[in-house]
């Protein structure tokens, strides 16, 4: 659908003779080390001191960042001590988009260094980068708050902080209800810098979407297009836009639903994001009100995301358009982010549908959803991911199926691969693959094979598109396979 800091142990090194002398050095040592690591966008590495080192410093200074981050990777298993050998090597990193290498260099030197400032402070651009603004946040706090941080650190350590407000306000926006249909996330776009960001939040933009679901005995097609443009000093925008679904079905004539709507969305304070919209929607030869709300809270290592919606088009069936389907209901999902790698979650979705419009029942779902997500491989991305799922679909007339060929009760384990991996710096790519095992309105257990794959890309700062295509062998609401593909293209003016 659309993912705490560990903590390093706390060991010193070396002998104690060695601590001594190092402990009568220490104003000389410091002076020098603020002296040749100021923060700047080039890297700087001090006085060559072995062969080695000097041909890390060649590299750099020919531009081969990439290798040098490779020397340095090496190097350091040598040269374990070598404090500004993992200064260079996460400053390179940043330079060239490759945070996960930064953080890794970093994470191996907080081994020694386990509460430098200057680590510290790397860490949190380097998740900056990576678009980890709840560690990049706790970070930037937990130093600021250190009595005993020296003016140069904590004047850097302000400058990061008021570059991640900067972001915090600026970064993508909520979309209404069923932009996507069956609850289907678009990939993520690659995460930009400050400066397009804020470029993109001053900006009008124009998004175009198109979702195709087909299935056994029908399909449904929804196309969107939206415009947004800053409303209150570009931390809250006003969007307006239309979103048709089209419904076909076996042996029955086509038909159209539409939500024609207008509200706002906006990012609070430490990461909110909330968005509300509200308008005309035609089913069922009615025209209805319908109501759409979604709010995102980031809480230290937990998120909570809540969405409830009213009478809005039941666009997950090509039947279900065809009688006219409306669709109230509510969506809560928790997740806790144990480790960097690790992570739970736990969803539970209502739905209420009805049928001509407002005018007929027709059923109500409960969907009860647990995953477990952990990340065996930073490079590439890839995630172990399982869990359980438990959906039951009540009809409030007789032979519903027969109208609409809702799943009546399913319940399933499944567990796959994932990836999500931004290439370079405009160039998202997305993965899946995996396998089920459970119920599917049967007596006995059925297996069966999903699988997604695709990508989002960043042209400059005005455009951006992204592509996506699934297959389910067995799925959670439907009697058979079913085929998604997601395309959208977003413009900024």
């Amino acid at each position: 659908m659309n993912h705490p800091l560990t903590h390093p142990i706390d060991r010193r090194s070396g002998t104690f003779p060695i601590r001594f002398f190092l402990s009568l050095l220490g104003p000389i040592v410091w002076a020098q080390i603020f002296l040749s690591l100021a923060y700047s966008e080039e890297p700087a590495a001090p006085v060559p001191t072995d062969e080695d080192w000097q041909t890390i410093q060649s590299t750099v200074k020919k531009r081969h960042y990439s290798l040098a981050i490779r020397q340095i990777g090496s190097y350091v298993r040598t040269h374990p001590g070598h404090r500004d050998a993992y200064l260079l090597g996460a400053r390179l990193a940043r330079k060239i988009h490759r945070p996960e290498d930064g953080l890794s260099l970093l994470d191996r030197g907080s081994i020694r260094y386990p509460r430098d400032p200057v680590f510290q402070r790397l860490k949190a651009e380097l998740y900056l980068e990576k678009g980890d603004m709840i560690r990049s946040r706790k970070i930037l706090s937990d130093l600021a708050r250190k009595k005993d941080l020296s003016p140069e650190e904590r004047l850097k350590v302000r400058e990061d902080q008021k570059t991640l407000r900067e972001l915090a306000m600026s970064m993508p926006p909520l979309v209404t209800f069923d932009q996507n249909i069956n609850f289907q996330e678009a990939i993520p776009p690659p995460f930009q810098s400050p400066h397009t960001y804020a470029f993109e939040n001053a900006s009008t933009h124009l998004r175009v979407s198109n979702i195709d679901l087909s299935y056994s005995g029908g399909s449904s097609i929804g196309t969107s297009v939206a415009v947004e443009s800053p409303l209150i000093k570009d931390t809250v925008h006003f969007q307006a836009g239309d979103n048709l679904y089209v419904g076909t079905a076996t042996g029955e004539s086509t038909a159209v639903e539409s939500y024609l709507f207008a509200g706002a969305d906006g990012q609070g304070p430490d990461g909110i994001q909330f968005l509300a919209d509200a308008g005309d929607v035609f089913a069922g030869g009615q025209v209805n009100a319908g109501f759409y709300g979604h709010v995102d809270i980031p809480a230290g290592p937990f998120r909570l995301d809540g969405q409830a919606w009213y009478q809005l088009p039941w666009s997950g069936y090509g039947q279900a358009i065809i009688a006219g389907g409306l669709q109230s209901g509510g969506l809560l999902n928790a997740t806790w982010t144990l480790t960097d790698n690790l992570s739970f979650s736990g969803e539970y979705e209502y739905t209420n549908d009805t049928v001509g419009g407002n005018r007929n029942p027709f059923g109500a779902d409960h969907n009860t959803l647990f995953t477990a997500d952990w990340r065996f491989l930073k490079s590439p991305d890839l995630h172990v991911v399982a869990g359980y799922d438990s959906q039951t679909f009540t009809p409030f007339v007789a032979n519903a199926t027969t109208t609409v060929p809702v799943l009546l009760s399913s319940r399933y384990g499944f567990a796959g691969l994932s990836s999500l991996d931004q290439i370079g710096r405009y160039v998202v790519l997305n993965g899946q693959i995996g396998g089920v095992v459970g119920t599917f309105d049967t007596p006995g257990l059925l297996a069966g094979f999903q699988g997604d794959g695709g990508l989002s890309v960043q042209i400059g700062p005005r455009i951006e598109f992204y592509g996506n295509v699934s297959y389910e062998s067995l799925a959670e609401a439907y009697v058979g396979s079913v085929t998604t593909l997601m395309t959208g293209i977003n413009f900024w003016f």
